[in-house]
């Protein structure tokens, strides 16, 4: 889980009144169980996803959260983002995004690695807005302080 905050936006740091918090549980079968909230943003709100990147760097979209855009092509149609409240779902291979850039596989492979990253804190959840639609908040995704393979059972 992580909260999220303008502070820790690139390339630029953000003073923004937004705020919100991820939170997300790696199943038995390999999907990620999530649950998104925030508040008090800038403007409207783009998009959500979770990327590909260590704190303070920039990584590509890997899985979307949700969108009020024209969806991606070839990845199933996230749900809408409200413009301020929680969302929660659950990704599944299916919703991986490759990005062979970075080394990220398609399907059931690229959300195995998607979850190595995210457990080695290399992925980082964001919300995007009209005022800044490379993001206005973003928190780093790592494990919990009681992760021991924290798995629902």
């Amino acid at each position: 889980s992580t909260r999220l905050s303008g502070y820790n936006e690139t390339p630029l740091t953000l003073n923004s009144t937004g705020s919100g918090e991820f939170s997300a549980t790696v199943n038995k079968d390999g999907s990620i169980s999530y649950t998104l909230s925030y508040r008090d943003l800038a403007s409207p709100v783009l998009q959500a996803h979770i990327h590909f990147g260590r704190p303070a760097i920039t990584g590509q979209i890997v899985l979307f959260l949700c969108t009020n855009l024209t969806p991606p092509v070839g990845v199933p149609v996230p749900q809408a983002c409200p413009q301020q409240g929680t969302i929660s779902g659950t990704l599944t291979a299916a919703d991986v995004i490759a990005r062979p850039t970075q080394g990220i596989d398609s399907a059931a492979a690229g959300l195995a690695e998607m979850v190595k990253a995210m457990r080695a804190s290399a992925a980082y959840a964001n919300v995007h807005t009209q005022t800044f639609p490379s993001g206005e908040i973003r928190g780093t995704v790592g494990p919990s302080d009681d992760e021991d393979e924290n798995d629902d059972d």
